[in-house]
């Protein structure tokens, strides 16, 4: 019993001490905008969306989703969820103007591989009857949706009011795995090469518990919306391919010091978004008698500080001051994450053509 009270209150100690840690932190949300993950050349500014999944034949499509367990209009489903998703991503990011093709060309539903390349002539009459300069095409695109389940033991309330109480019962756990494998071309009208040729697989499980199989299958999720939520998983990881796109950085900086009211107070600014004024105060601190932590913690918020405000030259020699001025090793880590930030935004300019601060 002892040794159990020795182990609790170790737990306890443990726990409260990442609370204190945690109080001495505050966390702040930067957006940016990051670059695509290839390069697309610049007079590609309108860009046309194909669907061309369209079966050679209705009929033959039926039998292959009989089978694979496919049936067409659920896959129909899922390619919209795709391509309304790739659509509203790429929307998002400054670098195109996004047109979406009304009609839908005969490509490789079901198909594992890729269809015959879209020849020259039709591709620039796509983009001369939409006035675009590039058409991105969806060419081939098959899902599946397998529902497996176990035997378990769940809980369960019986009872009402004061007697209601838990009680442990079997049950079946049943599990959907939805996956999709889609295929995205890129064509120039220009040249009639293909400017980018990409496979993607995107998968998500879900799961529901009950006491019966049929309990639990009415909880999970439908097939159809399964497989329409990894089709939009999909289009999305294309968008992020060949668009900059948005995303939040989570950053902390140090606000608490018993010692060291500069630290409070600045870190007080920064919380109502007052990051100049924020700024001023942890630089304040540095002329007064610290120590080399403390400077190295005010070092470090100065840098979040200009990042914030967009200097990133300032923000890395502030984190890298923490760490060679006073051995603060977080400000070595924030450092090298800043020499990369700074990096992308080189290629980010050159993808958006432009010489103007991110």
């Amino acid at each position: 019993m002892k040794f159990l009270n020795s182990e609790i209150f170790k737990c306890l100690l443990f726990v409260l001490m990442l609370v204190a840690f945690g109080s001495c932190t505050k966390n702040v949300s930067i957006t940016r905008l990051m670059p695509a993950e290839i390069n697309i050349p610049n007079q590609v500014q309108r860009l046309l969306i194909v669907d061309r999944t369209k079966p050679e034949s209705q009929g033959v499509a039926i039998i292959e989703g009989l089978l694979t367990g496919e049936m067409p209009f659920e896959v129909k489903n899922a390619i919209d969820g795709t391509l309304a998703s790739i659509h509203q991503d790429l929307n998002t990011s400054p670098r195109y103007e996004i047109v979406r093709a009304s009609e839908r060309l005969t490509g490789g539903l079901f198909s594992q591989t890729f269809p015959a390349p879209l020849n020259r002539e039709m591709v620039r009459n796509l983009c001369m009857r939409y006035e675009t300069d590039a058409v991105l095409t969806l060419e081939k695109f098959s899902s599946d949706f397998v529902i497996t389940d176990k035997r378990i033991t769940i809980k369960k309330k019986v009872g009402k009011d004061d007697n209601a109480k838990t009680i442990e019962v079997p049950g079946i756990l049943v599990e959907g795995l939805a996956s999709v494998q889609v295929g995205f071309r890129l064509y120039d009208p220009e040249s009639g090469n293909i400017l980018d040729q990409s496979d993607l697989s995107k998968t998500n499980l879900w799961s529901a518990e009950a006491e019966t199989k049929a309990q639990a299958m009415l909880l999970l999720i439908e097939k159809a919306q399964a497989t329409r939520y990894v089709g939009q998983m999909a289009g999305a990881a294309y968008a992020r391919r060949i668009a900059p796109m948005y995303i939040d950085l989570n950053r902390t900086f140090y606000a608490k010091s018993k010692k060291y009211p500069s630290l409070e107070k600045g870190a007080r600014f920064a919380e109502v978004n007052e990051w100049e004024n924020a700024i001023q105060s942890w630089q304040g601190g540095l002329s007064l008698p610290g120590d080399d932590k403390t400077y190295g913690k005010l070092c470090y918020n100065i840098s979040l500080g200009y990042e914030v405000l967009g200097d990133l030259f300032l923000a890395k020699d502030w984190a890298a001051r923490a760490y060679t001025e006073f051995g603060f090793k977080a400000g070595r880590t924030y450092a090298k994450e800043l020499e990369q930030r700074m990096m992308e935004d080189e290629l980010l300019k050159e993808q958006l053509n432009t010489t103007s601060d991110q």
